[in-house]
């Protein structure tokens, strides 16, 4: 089971079942991604958070943004383990269990974030994106379109509830002809 605030390695098969140009590449598996959080009301949706270490990049977007007096809702830098990571707000995505690979490890002990300030601001930051997302608002011209792997993912779930019903149902007749 997914744990708020751990780190994970999300398997390469996600990539490939939900082909979209602006989501973040996935490095063959070894790119962290923060959980945020599980969607509410959507039993199984997941949202994560990439993060790259591109920090000169990110920080000069930052930078621009936050010159025009607003803030940037979008990124977030921070200390990860000893080295500074931007967390990829803005390209957020949501996820199932089953895409997970396993979880980030430094020296074979999962990351976990527990700084409960920086936990705070990335939850608020990634409560804003999300309500953009949900109310299909395109902020970013290179975003991704979370919400149709949203509905594509919705459906799936849907459709194993379906299938683990009947099989339950046939189970339940099989043993009551014996």
């Amino acid at each position: 089971m997914l744990q708020e605030h751990h780190f994970y390695i999300i398997d390469d098969q996600y990539f490939i079942d939900f082909p979209d140009t602006y989501l973040r590449g996935n490095h063959q598996e070894k790119r962290p991604h923060y959980f945020a959080f599980q969607e509410p009301s959507k039993i199984g949706i997941f949202w994560v958070i990439p993060l790259s270490s591109r920090i000169h990049k990110y920080r000069s977007i930052m930078q621009k943004k936050e010159a025009t007096g607003k803030p940037c809702d979008t990124l977030h830098i921070m200390d990860v383990a000893g080295k500074e990571e931007v967390f990829l707000i803005q390209d957020m995505f949501p996820i199932v269990e089953r895409y997970i690979k396993r979880e980030y490890t430094i020296r074979g002990i999962p990351l976990k974030l527990l700084n409960k300030n920086d936990i705070q601001i990335i939850r608020k930051k990634a409560n804003k994106v999300y309500n953009l997302l949900i109310r299909g608002i395109k902020f970013m011209p290179t975003q991704p379109n979370v919400m149709k792997i949203r509905d594509e993912l919705l459906k799936r779930i849907a459709v194993e509830e379906v299938l683990s019903l009947k099989e339950v149902a046939a189970t339940s007749d099989n043993q009551s002809e014996s």
